[in-house]
């Protein structure tokens, strides 16, 4: 740092020490001196930096965190990952956060239902509610209350499986997840995180401490270490086995660059049997996740790739409780839509009962669903990107579908 830094170190290392007597004053000390390179390194002066009081390397220290928070932040960024919406700089500083292990401390405190309590009550008084063949059952299971808009959890298995073995998809509020799995006598061994938000990953290191190491935690290979616990990244296309189950991941970059779908099915279930996808927050009843990580050119790719892939009959389990609300959106873009009006009806009477809007299909989606109809461009607009940054492809997701129809 050159002799003058050195005397000016010596000299704020004394006089920290002389202001913090006691225990902490060779934390302090150390706490100095690498506080003093990173100051060096980013060209603060070191004299400025011998004179500061407490309150000022507090500040010192806010700045850094600040700093950090923003470099750490995944949100898409104008130029690189254009056509993307404008984030701001507090909003992209928060997101950092969000992806801290602080965050899901702190979150997870005043969330998470606790182990000895029963579950408060959530978001339209659902309670879980299964549906399914035997040899597909699925238990959606709802969890984390109105804070996130009503999220799902969801356990599969098949009936046939002797040992119960089950697929436990997105336990965000770990104890709720456990309890209705003990409650169907399910034994959980498969966990898959569609992404690595707090509210659907939170879970992970509470149910693989409760079940064992032997629990295989999954999470797409692009999360690159962001989910918790997480034990086998899986590829684009991979498929894993669970007694006659059959997991597919589908990468779907999008809201995160590392979002994927899960595909289950029944692998000697008879020809044509419905196969069941949990979307995360990719794909809802009505509309699409918020971009967050990518491009809307990435966006629809994604979109697009689910419906060559998925068949139209694939029954659709999405991460949030968010019908309603989308298809009001959908209906108020297209009034003459008669499938979104006699969908959107319909969710309001299974909600006025309590239960799910949820399981929909591929098929019903292209039929109202406006980011799933939209060309690239104009899912640029609905996520909100800048217009003119808006690609030009013009091509639609309903020729897709025809081209499977074509196939099956």
């Amino acid at each position: 740092m050159g002799r003058g830094a050195d005397l000016a170190v010596q000299r704020l290392t004394v006089t920290s020490s002389a202001r913090t007597r006691g225990p902490f004053t060779g934390k302090m000390s150390m706490a100095t001196g690498l506080l003093m390179r990173v100051a060096t390194t980013i060209h603060l002066p070191v004299a400025y930096l011998a004179s500061l009081t407490l309150r000022g390397w507090a500040g010192v220290v806010l700045g850094l965190a600040v700093l950090y928070l923003r470099q750490i932040s995944t949100l898409s960024k104008s130029g690189k990952d254009s056509p993307c919406p404008p984030f701001g700089i507090v909003f992209r500083i928060l997101y950092g956060l969000f992806g801290t292990q602080v965050a899901e401390l702190v979150l997870g405190r005043m969330l998470h239902t606790p182990e000895d309590q029963p579950q408060a009550e959530q978001v339209g008084g659902t309670t879980a509610t299964t549906v399914g063949d035997p040899e597909l059952r699925v238990m959606m299971v709802p969890i984390l209350g109105g804070a996130f808009g009503g999220n799902y959890s969801f356990l599969v298995w098949d009936e046939n499986d002797k040992d119960r073995r089950a697929i436990c998809v997105d336990p965000a509020d770990p104890y709720p997840v456990l309890r209705a799995a003990e409650s169907a006598a399910l034994n959980i061994q498969l966990l898959l995180t569609t992404h690595w938000h707090f509210d659907h990953s939170s879970g992970n290191a509470t149910l693989r401490r409760k079940l064992g190491p032997s629990l295989q935690v999954v999470a797409s290979a692009e999360e690159r270490g962001r989910t918790p616990a997480v034990n086998k990244r899986l590829q684009d296309a991979e498929v894993l086995s669970l007694g006659r189950l059959r997991v597919r991941g589908h990468s779907v970059p999008g809201h995160t660059k590392g979002s994927m779908v899960f595909e289950v099915f029944n692998a000697e279930a008879a020809p044509g049997a419905p196969t069941v996808a949990f979307t995360g927050d990719t794909l809802f009843c009505g509309g699409c996740g918020a971009l967050f990580e990518c491009s809307a050119h990435t966006f629809h790719a994604s979109l697009q790739t689910l419906v060559q892939r998925l068949r139209p009959q694939t029954k659709i389990f999405p991460g949030h409780e968010y019908t309603e609300m989308l298809l009001q959106q959908a209906c108020q873009r297209n009034p003459n839509n008669d499938a979104a009006r006699s969908k959107l009806q319909q969710a309001k009477l299974l909600r006025s009962r309590k239960q799910p809007s949820i399981p929909t299909t591929l098929e019903e989606e292209l039929s109202y669903n406006p980011q799933l109809r939209a060309s690239p461009q104009e899912l640029a607009m609905l996520c909100g990107c800048a217009q003119d940054d808006a690609p030009d492809e013009p091509t639609s997701m309903r020729d897709a579908l025809l081209r499977q129809q074509k196939r099956d």
